[in-house]
């Protein structure tokens, strides 16, 4: 059930008219969790048994966790990551294992046939293990008190705005807003729709229309001329933005809608002055766990400094594991490694500090979007055919095409974020310059809306 379906149009006002009505007795949390586990269950039914594995076990091992001292309470925090990592390896890496691993046996002549473990993954299991492991985290490190009541945390699980694509909202501060009985008012209701028809406006008109021209280039990058690459990378670089960036306004807005503040998981992260910076703003929700359960415990900015360079590189690394279960997301992780790295480095240097910021931002986004290639080429053959293409300016046999409307589109969001970024901020907080801008998204999304309801890029992860 797709956020831009008739669909979930339907399902939604129905759920948010029964939220609304029963918001101040104790059945609000039956409607909302019923409501999350239809909507998991549209998808595929048996994938309820997985979100009922992570939520029962992580509940049991945080109750545990709460009452238990010393080597014990260790390893009640252990059994959680087992539990949650092994449905994850289970599921979206042993395949990968298992093949490496006969290439690797065959380097040593020894044949062996890899077993195929063709399962299918189930939607949002990367996003609802992470959000559940962060919980038990929490409750080992202090940072908050054991839910005692299971059927809050299991709606704090399952809560279907975040459920198969993220943010990756934190106990600390769903949790709270799930227990109390949070206000719903027409402010909520005006705001989050707004939020919501900008993440849809993203998705459905920008994203859909550069995913046309992205998708056409790398089904053969090698028949393309230099231009049209260059030009399918730079839009690659906008659509994964749109992508997940709509898809997270569109949870925000459906939440806010329903009397819930979560977090913002993308601040313009094209205006960022270097790549650390860049991981700031994008995913930030995901950012930040990475930053608090790999970064942190590995050591952080806290020891010396070759080791700080490790500690970054792993994250990455991690994190594009995280992404998928082949090499060319770990070397897209490896280089936004090596560029945070290069970004620690640089941020003590006086010559760096001089630099335009303009300059620095046209940098890292050349540097991120050279990163994007290995993510959504297929292969390490696809990813190098674009980029000596481009290097070499090559001629293709398909004629350049230009799609120059979604282009222009682009500039123009980018603009907009790189005033945002400046002084002049306020002018365009200004009534009259959103009101413009609604409407302006609105007549764009009648007359551009490519209506296909395309899935999210993130739900694959």
């Amino acid at each position: 059930m797709l956020f831009q379906t008739w669909d979930f149009l339907v399902f939604f006002l129905v759920v948010l008219a029964l939220y609304a009505a029963l918001r101040r007795t104790r059945l609000r949390l039956a409607v909302l969790l019923a409501a999350s586990y239809i909507f998991y269950a549209w998808w595929y039914l048996r994938f309820l048994v997985f979100l009922g594995i992570v939520t029962t076990a992580d509940y049991l091992f945080g109750r545990g966790i709460a009452v238990t001292e010393g080597r014990r309470k260790k390893v009640l925090l252990w059994g959680s990551c087992l539990v949650n990592l092994s449905l994850l390896g289970a599921f979206k890496y042993l395949g990968f294992l298992t093949e490496n691993l006969q290439n690797l046996l065959a380097l040593c002549h020894i044949q062996w046939e890899a077993p195929e473990f063709d399962w299918l993954l189930p939607v949002g299991l990367s996003f609802f293990t992470f959000k559940s492991l962060s919980y038990t985290c929490d409750v080992y490190f202090g940072k908050i008190r054991c839910e005692r009541n299971f059927f809050l945390y299991a709606a704090y699980v399952a809560f279907f705005p975040q459920l198969v694509a993220g943010p990756i909202e934190r106990a600390s501060t769903l949790l709270p807003q799930l227990r109390h009985r949070m206000p719903l008012s027409g402010e909520d209701l005006a705001a989050g729709f707004s939020v919501f028809f900008t993440g849809l406006f993203k998705k459905a008109v920008l994203a859909d229309l550069l995913a046309l021209y992205v998708d056409r280039i790398y089904e053969d990058p090698t028949a393309a001329a230099g231009a049209s690459l260059l030009t399918a990378a730079i839009a690659y670089s906008w659509q994964i933005y749109f992508d997940f960036a709509g898809y997270s306004d569109m949870a925000r807005g459906v939440a806010r809608m329903m009397g819930f503040r979560t977090i913002l998981n993308f601040d313009n992260p094209y205006v960022s002055v270097d790549v650390r910076d860049f991981w700031r703003r994008w995913h930030i929700s995901l950012s930040t766990w990475f930053r608090d359960y790999v970064y942190i415990p590995l050591g952080g900015s806290r020891v010396v400094k070759i080791r700080v360079w490790f500690n970054l590189m792993v994250t990455m690394l991690v994190s594009g594991l995280w992404h998928g279960a082949a090499w060319t997301f770990i070397a897209w992780g490896a280089l936004n490694g090596l560029g945070s790295i290069v970004s620690a480095v640089f941020d003590r240097k006086n010559w760096y500090l001089r630099i335009p910021k303009l300059l620095k931002q046209i940098v890292v986004f050349v540097f991120i979007t050279i990163t994007w290639i290995f993510f959504r080429a297929p292969s390490f053959a696809d990813a190098f055919a674009v980029l000596k293409g481009i290097a070499t300016w090559s001629e293709g046999d398909e004629p350049f095409v230009l799609p120059l409307i979604p282009l222009v589109l682009v500039a123009v969001v980018w603009l907009y974020q790189l005033v945002w970024a400046l002084r002049l901020r306020p002018l365009l907080e200004c009534r009259a310059v959103r009101i413009a801008a609604f409407a302006a998204m609105a007549a764009l999304f009648l007359f551009l809306g490519t209506g296909a309801n395309t899935q999210f890029i993130y739900q694959q992860f």
